[in-house]
């Protein structure tokens, strides 16, 4: 986004703070932010911080953290590598929240097919600049 230069234009973080901005926040739906602790081209202090300035502002926010999930783990490696996938999961929950039918049919769904071998994963992984 055009650098360090551009910051103060495309950060949402800084965005939000400025008093002009601040009564949009109002307006906003809840916001959940789903970040992996080992995203090396955003750092999850990021999503804390932009979720710390949301509610700052009176929005409602939460950020949900991944251990060791880097930035491309939780919508690319996670899905392909099958059965359990706790990102997919949680925005299931959040979708079907309030719906005890739709959580029961989760709950008992089979476990989800690996799409691709592990070690096309883990080179994903270690060449991913993510």
């Amino acid at each position: 986004m055009e650098g360090e230069g551009s910051f103060e234009q495309f950060s949402p973080e800084v965005r939000i703070k400025d008093p002009r901005n601040r009564e949009a926040a109002s307006l906003l739906p809840p916001i959940k932010l789903f970040h992996g602790t080992s995203d090396y081209s955003i750092p999850s202090d990021a999503s804390i911080n932009l979720v710390e300035a949301l509610k700052g502002v009176g929005a409602e926010a939460e950020v949900i953290l991944y251990e060791g999930k880097s930035h491309t783990d939780l919508f690319l490696q996670d899905p392909l590598r099958g059965g359990k996938d706790d990102l997919f999961d949680h925005v299931v929950y959040v979708i079907h929240a309030g719906d005890e039918e739709a959580l029961a049919k989760d709950a008992s769904a089979p476990p989800r097919k690996r799409l691709v071998p592990e070690i096309l994963l883990r080179l994903a992984r270690h060449i991913s600049p993510f």
